[in-house]
């Protein structure tokens, strides 16, 4: 018979994939959310409802650089999660992808002055995004140091 020890944690092995796959999807999600954004019809958005005019003004008027930002933000994090699973450092692109992640948020409720025309729904999946990147990134340097 085998004793197991109900009390022992999860090896930081064990939470690196685990927290890889969960990033993974969330990343992954990121990218499809990007690419919605990018090709999304601010005119018919706008006639059914979805969307006011002046938020369709503020995501037509978002610069390439910027969707390159959001795009950058969710890749880096895609490969960062991906080198979690695999067991290798992860920190530096985590990193980046929390870089990435703060000039869009930056220039959309900053610099743009657009913010107060989008819903208060994307700020707040903003901060989400910013806080969870930051915790994937922070797990990343202390598996780095430990």
């Amino acid at each position: 018979m085998t004793i197991t020890d109900m009390t022992a944690r999860p090896s930081g092995r064990r939470w690196a994939v685990a927290l890889g796959l969960l990033g993974a999807v969330w990343y992954g999600f990121g990218l499809v959310q990007m690419g919605l954004g990018v090709t999304l019809d601010t005119k018919a958005a706008v006639a059914a409802g979805a969307m006011t005019a002046e938020h369709a003004a503020a995501v037509n008027g978002t610069p390439a650089l910027i969707w390159l930002a959001f795009a950058l933000a969710s890749g880096a994090g895609l490969v960062g999660a991906v080198l979690l699973v695999l067991g290798k450092p992860a920190y530096g692109v985590l990193g980046t992808s929390l870089s990435a992640a703060a000039v869009y948020y930056l220039w959309v409720y900053g610099l743009s002055g657009t913010g107060a025309a989008r819903p208060v729904e994307e700020a707040i999946i903003g901060s989400v995004v910013v806080t969870v990147t930051l915790g994937f990134t922070v797990f990343a340097r202390r598996l780095r140091k430990g």
